[in-house]
């Protein structure tokens, strides 16, 4: 037991250097930061695995999805929508294609998001679904905006199931844009 101990010890140090190192030579571009709306915070040693953030859209944006990292290969990446359409792509690891994108989406992609949302109740869910005791599972954290009404769920550990089903109806209307590469 103890052996175990010390080699999940070691392997959250090395992980942790690890990304570290990888932190430190990629720098953020700042257009896109601008867009996705994202402050400058300072990172602890839980906000790398769970970036839990108070609601940071930008004041055009109506929707976004943003899957965070696990302990193994779980995408990583932010899709913001804005209201006229134009979507932008942040594909940080273990996605089809990683960088900066950007697309331009039917408004009607949003308006039966949205539809959706008002469907299962989003807007009446809890804020966060989580437990402590879990580590190793990613968070899929929704922010929607309808009218002044502006709304996020963090959902980690035992959502409801329509949580997640919107969840992947969000990536369906949006993931298979036709995007080009934000230089």
């Amino acid at each position: 037991m103890r052996i175990i101990s010390i080699l999940l010890l070691l392997f959250v140090i090395a992980c942790k250097n690890k990304q570290e190192s990888s932190s430190t030579t990629s720098k953020p571009n700042p257009q896109i930061e601008a867009m996705r709306g994202m402050e400058d915070v300072e990172e602890d040693e839980n906000a790398e695995v769970m970036e839990k953030t108070v609601i940071d859209l930008p004041e055009n944006a109506v929707a976004r999805i943003q899957r965070t990292p696990c302990f193994g290969r779980c995408p990583i990446y932010t899709l913001t929508v804005f209201a006229d359409g134009s979507v932008i792509y942040h594909a940080e690891k273990w996605v089809e294609k990683e960088g900066d994108f950007q697309a331009q989406a039917d408004p009607a992609k949003f308006q039966n998001l949205l539809a959706r949302a008002k469907e299962i109740g989003y807007f009446d869910f809890n804020n966060e679904y989580d437990s402590e005791s879990v580590t190793d599972l990613p968070s899929t954290i929704t922010t929607l905006r309808n009218g002044d009404q502006l709304k996020q769920v963090i959902n980690r550990y035992q959502g409801p199931e329509s949580l997640s089903e919107f969840e992947n109806y969000f990536d369906s209307q949006y993931l298979k844009l036709d995007w080009k590469v934000i230089e």
